[in-house]
C-alpha cells in the first residue's frame, strides 16, 4: 500500500512539473535555437528580455492598455545607487551587465513583486546628454532637501520632491537595517481633514538619485520605522475609504500583497497632467487623496488609473513644501527649457522615465498628434522601439515600448544607455 501511495505522489509531482515548468523550459529551448551567436551574446548579457515575460499580468496579457514595466532612473553614481537597492531590498538583484555604452553607465536591477510581476530599474549615469552637466547639482539639491526634512521636526518637515516616487503595498525593504545604518527612512503622518491623524507611508530616496520609494505602512507594523514627517495637507479621510476599496480590487486581479500600485509625479500643473494621462495613455479617473480644487495652503492632485491593471499615476503640487530657491517649479521650467523632444534632442533627465509595455505604438503617436504633443520615437534595438513623451504640466516622461509601429519612422538620434528590450508578450 505504502509502494502505491509513494508511486502515486511521484506521478502527482511529475504532472506538477511538466504543467509549471514545461511552458518556460520550451519557450528557453525555442529562444536558444533560434538565436545565432551576435544575437546570443546580447540575449546572455542583458537578460532582460526572458524576464519580461513575468512582467505582464495576466489580467492585462489581452488588454491594449499601457502596463508598467520598469524605469530609467538618472544617478550621480549607477553602480552605487544600485547597489544600494539590492543592499536593503531582499527582492532585488542585480541583473547581468548590459552592453557598454560610451556616453555613460548604466546598471540594470531586477525588482521581483511577487505574483504582481517585475519591475526592471535601469540606473544611468550620462555624462554628454544635454543638461548633464546640471544632474550633479540638481540631485545634490535634492538630497539637501531630504536632510533638511528629516532633520526639522515641525509641520513642514517634508519636502516635495517626495512626491516623485513610485508606490507599493508591501515590499521587502529591510527598513531596520537601513535606519541602523544611518539611512534616511522616514514614515509620514498626515492630519486629516477631519482632524484624526493616519500614519500612511514609509518613503526614503534612493542614494544618487532624484528617485524615491513609498510602501504603504500596514496595522501591526513595527513602530519604529525611521524619522516621522508630519504633513498638515489637508489629506482627505473619505480617500482612506477609497484606497482600501482600491487594494482590495488588486486582490481580485490576483495581485501579490507586494504589487507596485502606482507612480507618482511631482507637477505644476495637475490638470494638464491628468487630461494627458486620459487623452493619450487612455486612463480613467481615479481617487483622489486631496480636496478639489485645489485650496490654499493644501496639497492637490489629480489621479488617472488604467481599469483593468489598477496600476495609478498621481500628478502632485504641493508647493507649502517647497523652498523657492529649490522649487519644482524653477526645475521645471529649467528643464523645459532644453527640452525639444521634435528636434530629436535627448536630454538628461529624459533618463527618468517611467517605461511602460503596449502593443502598438500607432493609436498613441495619433493622439500624441491630434493634441499637437511632441514626441520622440527611437529604435532603441532587439527590434524594439521607444515613444518618449513629456507629461504636460511637468518636466517627467512616459516612455512607451512595443515591436509594432507604422503611423511615425524613428528619428535618427541614437542613445545606447535606453538600448535594452523589454519584450510584451
Amino acid at each position: 500500500m505504502a509502494c502505491i501511495l509513494l508511486v502515486s505522489i511521484q506521478i502527482l509531482l511529475l504532472i506538477l512539473a511538466c504543467c509549471v515548468w514545461g511552458p518556460v523550459l520550451a519557450e528557453v529551448s525555442s529562444s536558444e535555437s533560434a538565436c545565432v551567436a551576435e544575437e546570443c551574446t546580447a540575449f546572455m548579457q542583458v537578460n532582460v528580455k526572458v524576464k519580461a515575460t513575468s512582467l505582464i499580468s495576466r489580467a492585462s496579457e489581452e488588454s491594449d492598455e499601457p502596463y508598467p514595466v520598469g524605469r530609467t532612473i538618472l544617478a550621480t553614481n549607477a553602480s552605487a545607487a544600485a547597489a544600494w537597492m539590492v543592499k536593503y531590498y531582499e527582492n532585488a538583484k542585480l541583473l547581468p551587465d548590459l552592453p557598454g555604452c560610451a556616453i555613460g553607465e548604466r546598471v540594470g536591477v531586477e525588482h521581483e513583486l511577487g505574483i504582481g510581476g517585475t519591475q526592471i530599474l535601469i540606473f544611468v549615469t550620462a555624462s554628454d546628454a544635454i543638461g548633464a552637466d546640471s544632474t550633479g547639482q540638481v540631485i545634490d539639491g535634492t538630497h539637501t532637501a531630504e536632510i533638511e526634512a528629516f532633520g526639522n521636526w515641525s509641520p513642514l518637515n517634508y519636502t516635495s520632491w517626495f512626491d516623485n516616487h513610485d508606490g507599493f503595498q508591501q515590499t521587502t525593504f529591510n527598513y531596520s537595517a537601513a535606519v541602523d545604518d544611518g539611512e534616511l527612512v522616514g514614515t509620514t503622518f498626515h492630519y486629516l481633514d477631519n482632524g484624526e491623524e493616519f500614519r500612511s507611508n514609509l518613503v526614503h530616496f534612493i542614494p544618487n538619485t532624484m528617485h524615491a520609494i513609498e510602501q504603504v505602512v500596514h496595522e501591526g507594523q513595527a513602530e519604529n520605522l525611521g524619522e516621522y514627517l508630519y504633513l498638515n495637507d489637508c489629506m482627505l479621510s473619505s480617500s482612506i475609504i477609497g484606497n482600501a476599496d482600491r487594494f482590495q480590487e488588486f486582490q481580485k486581479l490576483g495581485a501579490s500583497s507586494r504589487t507596485w500600485w502606482k507612480a507618482s509625479f511631482a507637477v505644476v500643473d495637475p490638470v494638464a497632467a491628468y487630461s494627458f494621462a486620459e487623452r493619450v495613455l487612455g486612463a480613467e479617473p481615479g481617487v483622489a487623496q486631496y480636496p478639489w480644487p485645489p485650496v490654499e495652503g493644501c496639497t492637490a492632485e489629480t489621479v488617472a488609473r488604467f481599469p483593468e491593471s489598477g496600476f495609478e499615476l498621481h500628478f502632485v503640487s504641493s508647493p507649502a513644501y517647497e523652498k523657492p530657491e529649490n522649487s519644482i517649479q524653477e526645475f521645471t521650467e529649467m528643464v523645459l527649457s532644453v527640452r525639444n523632444l521634435a528636434a530629436g534632442v535627448f536630454d538628461a533627465y529624459m533618463y527618468n522615465s517611467l517605461i511602460m509595455a503596449v502593443k502598438n505604438l500607432d493609436p498613441y503617436i495619433e493622439r500624441l498628434r491630434a493634441q499637437t504633443l511632441d514626441f520622440l520615437l527611437l529604435n532603441v534595438g532587439t527590434g524594439e522601439y521607444a515613444l518618449f513623451m513629456t507629461i504636460p504640466g511637468s518636466y517627467s516622461i512616459v516612455q512607451l515600448r512595443s515591436k509594432s509601429v507604422s503611423v511615425a519612422s524613428p528619428m535618427d538620434t541614437r542613445s545606447c544607455l535606453q538600448e535594452f528590450p523589454i519584450e510584451r508578450t
